[in-house]
């Protein structure tokens, strides 16, 4: 089996949990090294653990609620994204922090990820979908997703004798994940809009998943919401998909093949009349994952 090096590129750690986290235990899983990029630390969105704080009587509140500050926050939400790496078994975690809300298509940016890519040396690039219209109220996505392909074009043009670096032109795959709203709700090629052309079935490691997510609680995201989001969504993309839990990918331009290409998977299916796919454990019995430590705002 030949290993891949696979770099994924997100905006802010609950993109990390949520946007093919469970595709990317599974590339853990097999030996695969996969790199996270999360471009901020998404520390301006999602407060919810901030609002409750606010509203709890002054005796329940965190002891360190004063000394609030954007510094001390941002590295409560390094710590979650810390966490979601230990959790679904990434080999690298690299945090850039751009300001959140405020990443814009800029030539230092598109830089920085370049160099990222040179340094890391992928085989599989992956990024959310560079469609600002399935973002009518966070441009942060698909202007990440615009950054991040235009990085991969900067450090394949790179020449050694004008910019003083080498290019990198060993990405051998573009894949785009997708949030969940996007995409067509059916399996069908010829419907129009936005189909996915890869469906990852990531039942057995859907509980690695949901441990993910139950590390943002700066979100509000563990527990139940955690539980809520893989049954309704990653269990609807599973329905899709004809398995119990699943993920969609989005490959920006047609494969080449030497034959037709038929994947183990669908040579060994066997006929059902109707498909009844469930794992040993449904998500709203998977117990917490959330450490003590992730409600406390200073280690």
């Amino acid at each position: 089996m030949t290993n891949h090096n696979i770099l994924i590129v997100h905006a802010h750690p609950a993109d990390f949990a949520c946007d093919a986290a469970a595709t990317m235990a599974l590339h853990a899983e097999r030996g695969d090294r996969v790199t996270s990029l999360v471009v901020s630390h998404g520390e301006r969105h999602h407060m919810q653990w901030l609002h409750d704080q606010k509203l709890m009587p002054t005796h329940k509140q965190d002891s360190d609620l004063s000394k609030l500050n954007l510094t001390n926050y941002r590295e409560f939400k390094k710590r979650e994204t810390e966490r979601i790496a230990e959790v679904l078994g990434i080999s690298e975690l690299i945090m850039l922090g751009w300001i959140d809300g405020q990443i814009y298509f800029e030539q230092e940016k598109i830089e920085q990820v370049s160099e990222v890519i040179r340094k890391v040396k992928p085989d599989i690039f992956i990024t959310r979908l560079p469609n600002v219209l399935s973002e009518s109220t966070h441009d942060d996505h698909p202007e990440t997703a615009r950054i991040a392909l235009k990085g991969l074009r900067h450090a394949q043009d790179r020449v050694m004798e004008f910019d003083g670096v080498e290019s990198y032109r060993g990405v051998k795959q573009v894949f785009h994940s997708l949030a969940g709203g996007e995409e067509v709700n059916n399996n069908g090629m010829l419907l129009p809009g936005i189909t996915p052309d890869v469906w990852i079935d990531t039942s057995s490691v859907i509980e690695k998943k949901v441990h993910a997510i139950d590390q943002l609680v700066s979100q509000g995201y563990h527990g139940q919401t955690a539980r809520r989001i893989v049954e309704a969504r990653d269990g609807r993309w599973g329905m899709i998909a004809g398995s119990a839990y699943a993920e969609p990918f989005i490959r920006p331009y047609g494969l080449i093949y030497d034959s037709l290409p038929l994947t183990p998977r669908a040579l060994n299916d066997v006929y059902q009349p109707t498909h009844k796919d469930f794992v040993d454990t449904p998500v709203n019995e998977i117990p917490s994952a959330t450490p003590e430590v992730a409600y406390k705002l200073l280690p």
